[in-house]
């Protein structure tokens, strides 16, 4: 699949817009009213601050709301509301493929305009703020990054599946310590928007095209400065009433297609290096509410009867003998290591990459499996701050780094089971 031009029907009012200094995206389905006021009123808030600065407003939209949208906001000339076409998402996609397609179609227009700075923020509009917009701005035009990503605020028990397998295995993989590589929101430099839009959005086997910009930046790109930013932004996760294994299976599915893809860069890195961040953490984050591990423990007790044909197929002998431990161990006592959840997460990318199963088979029987890490990791945390949980977070990811060779020598010599 070919990366994301701008329609005809985008060029009309891109052309009257003429240029921009940043260009603002919502890769979501909102109101042209709601982007007008929201607008506005960030822009009042910025105060002079941006008074040099022209910003664009883009949001998909079709149709008479979206064309009453078009033009220059009445009483802000530094304002300019430009709807865009939104691409058809690919056939048999997932719930995320058609914001994918969005921000690939933001950063086209962005290109067209000739911008600056780039921002794509997700549908909610949470992040159509003017503390975070400031924050994504000043890193891109006055710090020089090329990819800024965010930091959001999290209670212990928030995000598990960033932080249980995205964030170590990205970071692993790429080299950027990057807290959030799939974020609802992302800023990109002007040289680095059209190229990202030119990325082919090749699919996974479940039709799924998610844009991974710490991976492109990474495999592509990677002399352009990537940062990050404290956003005090919560996002309303929107999955459709999809059951966790579903969620889990995209998500996972999409990475391990770029994981594979992107193995001649990944496998020449090591380590992984510290990138700035800007802006003041929120304070005063709550724990969250307590959360029991039992029932998440059971699935995995479940799952290692029902599902221990097909982990046999996955999962080398050493692994297999640990996973046999853990069920033997009383409740209270449940601790999987790190390195035997980093090395179970890559024994599953390769098999993925070999199709050993049925990849959708395969990304199902991940599930007891990730729940048995959260019923680990809920336990470990349960009487920490969120300060101290992540800070734990930390440990485990540099646990991932650590067990790199291991995919490395399983990827290179699948065939042979390693002690």
């Amino acid at each position: 699949m070919a990366g994301v031009e701008i329609t005809e029907e985008t060029k009309q009012p891109a052309e009257r817009a003429g240029s921009a200094d940043v260009v603002v995206g919502i890769a979501g389905a909102v109101s042209a009213e709601d982007v007008r006021v929201r607008a506005q009123q960030m822009i009042q808030e910025l105060g002079s601050g941006v008074s040099s600065l022209r910003f664009v407003f883009t949001w998909p939209g079709a149709g008479p709301e979206a064309a009453s949208g078009d033009g220059q906001a009445a009483n802000t000339p530094a304002l300019t509301l430009v709807p865009y076409a939104p691409p058809a998402p690919a056939a048999g996609g997932e719930i995320w493929s058609a914001v994918s397609a969005n921000q690939r179609a933001v950063l086209a227009l962005a290109d067209s305009l000739n911008a600056r700075a780039c921002i794509v923020i997700g549908s909610d509009l949470a992040a159509l703020d003017a503390r975070a917009i400031q924050l994504f701005a000043y890193a891109i035009l006055d710090r020089q990054c090329g990819l800024v990503m965010p930091v959001y605020p999290a209670a212990k028990y928030e995000g598990l599946i960033n932080s249980g397998i995205l964030c170590p295995l990205s970071r692993a993989l790429y080299g950027k310590k990057v807290r959030y590589p799939l974020a609802f929101d992302f800023a990109v430099s002007g040289a680095l928007c059209g190229r990202l839009a030119r990325i082919p959005a090749a699919l996974d086997s479940s039709g799924t095209s998610l844009l991974w910009p710490v991976t492109v930046a990474a495999t592509q790109f990677p002399q352009v400065p990537v940062g990050q930013v404290h956003v005090d932004v919560r996002h309303e996760v929107a999955t459709g009433g999809l059951e966790l294994s579903a969620v889990l299976g995209q998500i996972a599915g999409s990475l391990f297609y770029e994981m594979d893809q992107c193995a001649s860069h990944w496998q020449r890195i090591r380590g992984a290096q510290a990138t700035p961040i800007w802006g003041n953490a929120a304070e005063g984050e709550a724990d969250g509410q307590p959360i029991d591990p039992q029932p998440m423990l059971d699935s995995f007790l479940l799952g290692s009867k029902s599902l221990d044909e097909v982990w046999r197929l996955l999962l080398p002998p050493n692994t297999l003998l640990e996973l046999r431990r853990l069920t033997r161990m009383a409740p209270d006592q449940f601790q999987m290591p790190d390195e035997l959840w980093a090395s179970i997460v890559y024994d599953f990318a390769l098999a993925y990459r070999l199709r050993t199963i049925s990849r959708v088979h395969l990304l199902g029987a991940l599930t007891p499996l990730y729940l048995g890490w959260v019923a680990s990791y809920v336990r470990e945390v349960s009487n920490l701050s969120s300060a101290a949980a992540e800070q734990r977070l930390e440990r485990f990811s540099r646990a991932w780094e650590e067990k790199k060779p291991y995919l490395l020598s399983r990827w290179r010599w699948p065939d042979r089971f390693n002690p």
